[in-house]
């Protein structure tokens, strides 16, 4: 295998890699749609709340037990296979650690939450993280190497696999069980996967493990402080407000994150190994940081706004009329906040390239201390609707230090995110007021026919209008090179292939 990192071309592969996990991320997305279509409809909210809580659960264990391998791996400058055996190795025994502690600890789990059900789901679940630690770490170079060719068809195939599994056992068991089996499936299909065509077979050994301690110990710390930070809140739902109302929250907020994050997740990801490349090089890093901010911005704002306009609509249309009591209000908060939040969104992987760990864990820490109390108030004095608002004024300050620590990083303007995506924010501020200037109707009641039909006109309005005015906008500014230059660039590209390809069928 290749073990060296070029950093030429590197916006240009970045974009490519991320098109290759959008396209990985939109059939995630469209299985889970699917999903929560068929789960909604068969699973009560106490069910969602059962399983979130297990895989919150779950992935609290892997955060407080990660030494953070796989951005090591990314990270260092030069890797060999001593690496990969070592890497590998740590995240086996760790897998198997982890498993037996949250197998045995599963009981007074259970207790604390007042769920029984928890026991049996977390020790199923414990098998998850035996499944991760199998991973063939050889899938990173790749990654390393900014090509996600390979990711793409693993995360697609298990992706598939995980959410036939889950709507198949959600036929004949009507339980949270469903999602247990598509966690399973899917997650076992991933690891799987990752030795599919793959030139190398991991060894066990800890030559290395200097190397990923010193690296790990800090980005270690940074993962726990904010985990805990961002799983607060459905801890303490689940706690205090029960797994019936800890349902309607988790079905809001993934409906509010289904477009937002998956959207510009394959951004994010391919963004890393880019920003690694170019880390040497701080004039190169800024403008590459705040091409991809304002990438970010332009697909996240229309979506975010979009989905808080027309929450109703797709409450009904994805997971069922059941659901309209509580998760609108959920999508109408988190929509916008989540994707107003996304201007900081690069941070992580940028003091990742410039190993900027320790000032990491300070920016984790102060949030968790600002809002850990804060989370516990809302919830415990207000509820639900305390607490929604409590999170969405977390996601807005943890943007604002990410902001901040941006500008520290590159030595920038603490503005200078928003300047690059100004066009973003004023033409989305236009589709919103077109969406609401347009007649609406209550879906509660009406077929799902009925819903899609009135919600498809304002779709259409809120598309054209958001491209349109990106483009005046764009065109006033004088063309500058950014998000839309690369949109277009991209599109050129792929209408100049489909021509090539039909003058070949032509002749």
């Amino acid at each position: 295998m290749k073990f060296e990192r070029s950093d030429k071309n590197v916006g240009s592969r970045v974009f490519k890699g991320a098109l290759f996990m959008t396209g990985a991320r939109f059939i995630l997305r469209l299985f889970s749609l699917i999903n929560l279509m068929v789960l909604g409809r068969l699973l009560d909210p106490s069910d969602y709340g059962i399983a979130s809580y297990a895989i919150a659960i779950i992935a609290l264990t892997q955060v407080f037990s990660d030494i953070r391998v796989n951005s090591a791996l990314i990270s260092i400058r030069e890797v060999n296979q001593t690496h990969l055996d070592t890497g590998f190795t740590i995240n086996l025994l760790r897998g198997f650690i982890v498993a037996g502690l949250l197998f045995a600890f599963a009981g007074p789990i259970a207790d604390y939450a007042n769920e029984p059900a928890l026991v049996d789901v977390l020790r199923v679940l414990a098998v998850v993280l035996i499944f991760d630690g199998l991973k063939n770490p050889a899938m990173l170079m790749f990654r390393r190497n900014i090509d996600f060719s390979r990711e793409f068809k693993r995360v697609a195939l298990s992706t598939v696999l995980g959410s036939l599994a889950a709507i198949t056992v959600a036929i004949l068991t009507e339980s949270y069980w469903a999602i247990v089996a598509g966690t399973l499936v899917g997650r076992f299909a991933e690891s799987a996967f990752s030795y599919w065509r793959i030139p190398y077979m991991p060894k066990l050994g800890f030559r290395e493990s200097g190397v990923f301690l010193r690296f790990g110990s800090w980005m270690t710390i940074d993962a726990i402080l904010d985990y805990v930070t961002s799983a607060a809140p459905t801890m303490l739902l689940g706690r205090y407000a029960g797994t019936h109302a800890l349902g309607f929250y988790t079905v809001g907020k993934d409906i509010s994150q289904l477009a937002t994050r998956e959207l510009t997740g394959p951004l994010m990801q391919a963004l890393f190994p880019g920003l690694a490349a170019l880390a040497h090089d701080t004039p190169r890093l800024r403008v590459a940081y705040r091409k991809a901010q304002a990438t970010v911005l332009g697909i996240a704002l229309p979506i975010g706004f979009g989905s808080a306009l027309l929450a109703p609509e797709m409450v009904a249309l994805i997971v069922g009329q059941k659901w309209l009591a509580e998760a609108p209000q959920v999508i109408q908060v988190f929509g916008p906040v989540f994707a107003i939040s996304m201007v900081g969104a690069s941070t992580n992987g940028l003091a990742m390239a410039k190993l900027a760990l320790p000032q990491m864990v300070m920016r984790a820490a102060f949030l968790a201390v600002f809002c850990l109390p804060i989370f516990w108030y809302a919830v415990s004095q207000h509820g639900v609707s305390g607490m929604i608002y409590a999170v969405a004024f977390y996601h807005l300050l943890r943007a604002s230090v990410n902001m901040f620590f941006a500008k520290t990083l590159l030595k920038d303007s603490f503005f200078s995110a928003f300047l690059m995506g100004w066009r973003s924010f004023v033409a989305v501020a236009v589709m919103s007021g077109a969406v609401l200037l347009m007649p609406s109707v209550s879906p509660g009641g009406m077929s799902e026919i009925a819903v899609f039909l009135s919600v498809l006109p304002r779709i259409a309005v809120a598309a054209v209008v958001y491209i349109a005015a990106h483009i005046v906008l764009w065109q006033l500014s004088g063309k500058p090179d950014g998000f839309e230059s690369k949109v277009l660039e991209i599109l050129g590209k792929a209408l100049e292939r489909f021509r090539e390809r039909r003058a070949r069928h032509a002749g």
